[in-house]
């Protein structure tokens, strides 16, 4: 769901290339980052568009959620853009992973300026000055939630302004004749408390979580080869990006680097199968002149959280876990420590 193709692009030319984009989120206005998410809400719907959310509590377990307004992945049926779709997976302490998806009609779900409904979930806004506010609600066949996030930082894009135009699109002479993209984390780090109903028992967890928002005006296959993204977190860390193209670091809540960055390397990858070409591994690393890190694998098998196909048979999309320690140093301190790390990739089969 993230679309870094384009990204590619822009870092292909001297002008993305200078050490400030770095450090975008030091300049970039978070106003124009709230507005992405309004138009997003209540503006014109994209073939491939997406809200995301990934949470780690105090007690090990993980949540991982998604919803797509638009159908883009394969089914037996022909193509088709009247369904959407609502996924969720739960990973416990114990790592047992419980995992529902909905698919239902595009005509179900209501939009208004801080609300997104449907039968299954509901998804409300309630920003604050100094903070972005979430309630989303489950509502599924085996198990019923309540997800609140907080959180005071502003929000981060890989684009300068939060989103890339069609005609942007076109100077750069992108394959994607026309298309547009919008893409910001919203949440790069806050709070969450999460209940949940799950066989007549209720379980109360607190921890940390993650929100992203993407829109595209083209479909997956056009943005090209594919793309992996990833998510670190631990006790003291919070890392996201996609290797070779950007990257945003905080360490104790405060941040550090978040911009466009070649620099940051994914080596010594394994794959579920592989004809199957699904990344579930490997080690990413980074360096420069004010710090640098490398998450490695601690050699626990990976958890499968979501696996399916994408928006044809040529692609296989899906999202794993796997247990990592990153080292980490700058001048002042190293830091070693264990930690999750969500795995997101697309390949071309």
């Amino acid at each position: 769901m993230k679309i870094f193709s384009l990204f590619l692009i822009l870092l292909s030319t001297t002008i993305f290339s200078c050490t400030p984009l770095l450090h975008l989120n030091k300049i970039q206005s978070d106003r124009r980052i709230k507005k992405t998410e309004a138009q997003n809400f209540t503006g014109l719907k994209a073939v491939t568009q997406w809200w995301y959310y990934d949470c780690v509590f105090e007690d090990g377990s993980v949540l991982v959620f998604l919803f797509t307004p638009y159908q883009w992945w394969s089914t037996e049926e022909k193509k088709s853009i009247n369904k959407s779709l609502f996924y969720f997976s739960y990973m416990n302490s114990l790592g047992e992973v419980i995992s529902s998806r909905k698919v239902f009609d595009v005509a179900e779900i209501q939009y208004d300026v801080n609300s997104i409904k449907a039968s299954s979930f509901e998804i409300i806004k309630d920003h604050e000055k100094n903070s972005r506010n979430y309630l989303i609600n489950f509502f599924l066949d085996s198990l019923k939630g309540t997800l609140k996030i907080t959180s005071s930082e502003k929000g981060f894009s890989p684009f300068p302004r939060g989103s890339m135009s069609s005609t942007i699109a076109s100077i750069f002479k992108h394959k994607s004749k026309g298309v547009a993209i919008r893409y910001a984390a919203h949440i790069p780090g806050g709070s969450a408390q999460f209940n949940i109903e799950f066989k007549d028992s209720v379980i109360e967890l607190k921890g940390c979580a993650y929100h992203e928002q993407g829109w595209f005006t083209g479909t997956p296959d056009q943005m090209g080869s594919g793309w992996t993204w990833f998510h670190f977190v631990s006790k003291n860390i919070n890392i996201f990006g996609t290797a070779g193209q950007f990257l945003y670091l905080e360490k104790k809540d405060v941040f550090q680097i978040g911009g466009l960055t070649k620099k940051c390397s994914l080596n010594e990858t394994t794959y579920l199968k592989e004809k199957n070409n699904l990344l579930i591994g490997g080690k990413l690393t980074f360096n420069s002149k004010k710090l640098s890190f490398s998450l490695t694998p601690t050699g626990k098998p990976p958890t499968p959280l979501i696996f399916m196909p994408s928006f044809d048979t040529n692609q296989l999309w899906g999202t794993v876990l796997q247990e990592t320690t990153i080292n980490f140093m700058n001048k002042k301190t190293e830091l070693n420590e264990g930690g999750i790390l969500f795995l997101e990739t697309c390949r071309m089969r």
